[in-house]
């Protein structure tokens, strides 16, 4: 099961929460994943779904709250024999026009309304719940193990533009691009996911998307000090196996007697700790780090001039 149907399984068992918050996670369903549709001069509505359990929320609540008669169909992929997809019909019936007008899709002159309803934009809880809607229809999350990655599909410009005037009254700026004729509202940070998932109600994806940032950023802290730790011992290697050749360079030409007391020293003591650092050389030598670095300086310094 992918990140994202995790996500959409724990908000189908999630509470409903009060009666406007259903209507709302309703509109909101049915504005990206349903149609409505003229039977005979009468209107009906169908929802197409993916998941099983949302189409039994979904069928639960409209049956429950309205009693319409509903016809459900199941479809299998003919090509994989996997994917299901499950048919929500709300057959011509009295009822279903104030249905549509109360969630916001017809106004009282019948015409259709292809903006989000203005109470839900108004409104903290009922906004949340219409977010917590899209995401079940047709949003989708990376794995916190991958990159960061969250998005809305929406058909038309309308609603893009009406979902990003929404996300905004949470302080959420989302990016726009278009993907195969859709509308897509998309965030890549870390702290906007996480924001998400915390508005829409998905808590446990949040706390496990929490911890998995922590996991792989305590991994990258150590990545980055085994790098930073293995390219300074890299330089410390490179930089010994020169100061070894400049001493074998002076004794070669001149001999190690011609230095003065104090670098004769230090080159013996090099010579017998070659992958010493300069603190253990100073360690050794009762010397500070720029002490040994400074005589270590005038030894090259005599090297090139032989």
């Amino acid at each position: 099961m992918s990140y994202t149907d995790q996500v959409k399984e724990e908000l189908t068992r999630k509470n409903r929460g009060d009666y406007q918050e259903q209507l709302t996670e309703l509109s909101a369903l049915i504005r990206v994943d349903g149609s409505i549709q003229i039977s005979n001069q009468h209107l009906a509505v169908k929802v197409k779904l993916f998941h099983g359990n949302l189409a039994r929320r979904i069928y639960s609540l409209i049956k429950d709250r309205f009693g319409f008669n509903i016809e459900i169909r199941v479809r299998r992929d003919k090509k994989f024999n996997l994917t299901r997809t499950y048919e929500i019909l709300v057959t011509p019936q009295p009822g279903v026009r104030e249905f549509l007008l109360e969630l916001g899709f017809l106004t009282p002159k019948n015409k259709l309304v292809f903006n989000i309803k203005e109470e839900y934009m108004e409104s903290r809880k009922l906004s949340q719940a219409y977010l917590r809607g899209l995401f079940l229809a047709g949003a989708s999350v990376n794995s916190p193990k991958s990159e960061y990655h969250l998005e809305f599909r929406c058909e038309r410009e309308s609603l893009a533009d009406d979902l990003s005037l929404l996300l905004s009254k949470f302080n959420l700026k989302a990016h726009r691009t278009r993907h195969k004729g859709n509308y897509v509202i998309y965030f890549k940070s870390y702290s906007d996911v996480i924001k998400i998932l915390n508005i829409i109600g998905a808590h446990q994806a949040m706390l496990k998307m929490e911890n998995d940032h922590i996991v792989k950023e305590l991994k990258n802290n150590v990545n980055r000090r085994v790098n930073f730790e293995t390219a300074n011992l890299e330089k410390s290697v490179s930089a010994a196996m020169d100061q070894l050749e400049n001493i074998r360079l002076i004794e070669r030409e001149r001999g190690l007697d011609t230095l003065t007391s104090g670098l004769q020293e230090m080159a013996e003591i090099r010579r017998e700790n070659p992958y010493a650092s300069l603190k253990e050389l100073g360690e050794i030598l009762g010397l500070s780090k720029s002490g040994v670095n400074h005589r270590l300086r005038r030894i090259k310094k005599i090297a090139d001039q032989l």
